[in-house]
């Protein structure tokens, strides 16, 4: 094996992230970070409380029927239109017809929305736009599960625990749209959000957004820079070409804060400058801000928005540590915590043996961890 150090790292970083080429995929995730001191007034999210094996159909329906929300999700070009993939066009079967018998009509109107084909999609102007959740049904997939449990005790939907469900909305114009869910990945997802929460976000980052101008952070492997060209749509698609190489990226090096924006459909805005005086933009984005931290992670309000900056030098690195981060370089030994500072997150974990993890980044470099989190070894395939 092959020690790799320096700027032959960082361009096996920089390597991997152009072959990737222009994707469109969900925002990523939240960052996991330390405990703070001081408690951000975040406005409540129901991501928490739904995001459970434990969640029932009636805990669903508690928290979005005849709420409204804004539709959001990943786009997508299909044959010249763009649209959502995870919102349908749905209809309930032969919705214009009325019965006479009261008793008729209400079992008409009990019945499940559906989805007529698999090709008719919400066309992408829909993005961002209010919609009132109109049904929360079980999936037709979901309703062949026994209705009754061992005891012989009738299970209604209401009590199906983690459902496979369809959330169902109507628009002003009366469009109504479908998407299918789990608790858990509606929660991680940007399909939906409650206007509540969305009204009082925006009202957050119009009194605080403007403070954290002037203010100093960090970038490390896994934070997202952006040329200052990069147009919203660009860097909302995570443009891999307009992403600032990782070699150019100066690690754990005092970065100014010299504007920042919020943009409801998108997320927080960033605009820092460089040691050697050129700009980078960067986004947090709307599911990052408001998707709740781990339990027991108390976040700033600093802290979320700038999404993956640091707001500080992590204290849990050596001198060796740091000295390594900034030359883009690892060594055995090293914390893993270190590692994904320098490379990023991994592309994929395996088992490795004694209890240790394989980190796979692209196709061609693999990081041997123990399970004590620290460096034992690394491959370069490209070299064999």
């Amino acid at each position: 094996m092959k020690t790799i150090i320096g700027s032959s790292l960082l361009l096996i970083c920089s390597a991997v992230l152009l072959a990737q080429g222009t994707v469109v995929h969900k925002p990523a995730t939240s960052i996991p970070r330390t405990v703070s001191k001081s408690t951000d007034n975040q406005p409540p999210s129901w991501r928490g409380l739904v995001d459970s094996e434990s969640t029932t159909l009636g805990h669903v329906r508690g928290v979005f029927l005849n709420r409204s929300v804004i539709v959001g999700g990943t786009v997508h070009e299909f044959n010249g239109r763009s649209q959502f993939l995870e919102w349908q066009i749905a209809v309930k079967p032969l919705n214009t017809m009325k019965f006479a018998d009261p008793k008729v009509q209400k079992v008409f109107d009990q019945m499940p929305y559906v989805v007529p084909d698999d090709v008719t999609f919400l066309p992408a102007s829909y993005s961002g736009k209010e919609a009132k959740v109109i049904a929360v049904q079980l999936h037709r997939s979901d309703e062949s599960r026994p209705s009754t449990n061992a005891l012989g005790d009738s299970i209604s939907d209401d009590d199906r625990i983690n459902p496979y469900f369809d959330l169902v909305v109507q628009f002003d114009d009366g469009t109504v749209a479908m998407t299918t869910q789990y608790p858990s990945t509606l929660a991680a997802g940007s399909e939906v959000e409650l206007t509540s929460v969305a009204n009082a976000t925006a009202e957050q980052m119009r009194r605080e957004l403007p403070g954290i101008v002037n203010k100093t952070v960090y970038a490390v492997g896994f934070s997202r820079l952006y040329r200052p060209d990069t147009s919203l749509d660009e860097i909302t698609k995570q443009d891999a070409f307009k992403r600032i190489s990782p070699a150019d990226v100066p690690l754990l090096e005092p970065l100014k804060i010299v504007a920042a924006k919020y943009v409801d459909s998108a997320g927080v805005v960033i605009k820092i400058k460089l040691p050697n005086g050129e700009e980078a933009l960067s986004l947090t984005s709307m599911l990052e801000l408001q998707t709740p931290p781990g339990a027991g992670v108390v976040q700033t309000f600093f802290e979320r928005v700038i999404g993956s900056l640091l707001e500080e030098i992590p204290s849990s690195l050596t001198k060796k540590d740091l000295d390594a981060i900034r030359s883009g370089t690892i060594y055995r030994g090293m914390k893993e915590e270190a590692v994904e500072y320098t490379m990023g997150f991994p592309d994929k974990e395996n088992d490795w043996g004694t209890g240790g993890k394989q980190l796979i980044y692209g196709k061609s470099f693999l990081v041997y961890v123990n399970r004590q989190e620290t460096v034992v070894d690394w491959q370069s395939l490209d070299d064999k």
